[in-house]
């Protein structure tokens, strides 16, 4: 499964490569004017469909030329989506794709918008948590219904004191270092007019403070930022044969 953040990348480097080159193409009296350049996107997948879409979007937007380049896409299969697909198994039918988009991700919820897909919200009430270590769980987090509100209230309280109890402020570090780098990435969102063109994907990594993501193990990013070992272990890295359940 291609991640949202490769994708973007992708997405966004390729784009802004184009647009530097038409620019160039455009102050350079000896350019030819009357071809338009050749995108060949290889794959119709949700990176290359991804592309393709955003590219003929922002093109059309951003140019007077109603048409700055052609688009060929290159697919071997008689359908796009490539693994974001139903398969059949053994009579069951199965979502092959990604089936949970976190919020932030503007352009996986700008889809299913564009699509007319609708959002399935899980109940607010039926969070659980068990994290098993090949042997038994380690950690399991209350799960109770009941139709007096003021015992919910208690269950939903009682489960965030417990994983206080088991890994501390690591916690609280962990919710902070995760907010920090879904902020880096939101800087990808921004106008064109506000970001640089870059040159390679290092100086965009760089740029939004993602580059040391990127060249260390997350277990060392982890340790710098002071989580405790057992959240590492256990709720992290999922290493181990460790399993979560929801």
């Amino acid at each position: 499964m291609v991640s949202p953040l490769s994708l973007s990348f992708f997405t966004f480097f390729l784009f802004l490569f184009l647009s530097h080159h038409q620019a160039q193409a455009q102050s350079d009296p000896q350019s030819p004017t009357n071809d338009p350049p050749t995108v060949c996107i290889i794959g119709s997948g949700i990176s290359g469909s991804s592309v393709a879409h955003f590219l003929r979007l922002y093109s059309s937007s951003s140019s007077s030329n109603s048409n700055p380049f052609s688009i060929h896409i290159f697919e071997r299969n008689g359908v796009v989506g490539g693994r974001m697909a139903m398969v059949n198994v053994s009579g069951q039918t199965f979502e092959a794709g990604a089936s949970i988009l976190h919020p932030k991700n503007y352009y996986a919820v700008n889809y299913t918008q564009l699509l007319g897909l609708k959002n399935k919200d899980p109940p607010s009430d039926s969070f659980s948590l068990g994290i098993w270590d090949g042997q038994k769980f380690v950690f399991k987090t209350h799960s109770f219904s009941s139709n007096i509100p003021f015992v919910d209230k208690i269950v939903s309280l009682a489960n965030p004191l417990l994983m206080f109890v088991r890994y501390g402020f690591s916690i609280l570090k962990m919710q902070t270092f995760v907010e920090g780098t879904v902020n880096n990435f939101l800087k990808y969102y921004e106008r064109f007019e506000s970001r640089p063109v870059f040159e390679t994907v290092d100086e965009m990594l760089k740029w939004a403070g993602l580059y040391n993501l990127t060249t260390r193990t997350l277990q060392e990013e982890l340790i710098d930022v002071g989580l405790s070992p057992l959240l590492i272990k256990e709720l992290v890295t999922i290493q181990q044969n460790y399993f979560f359940g929801t």
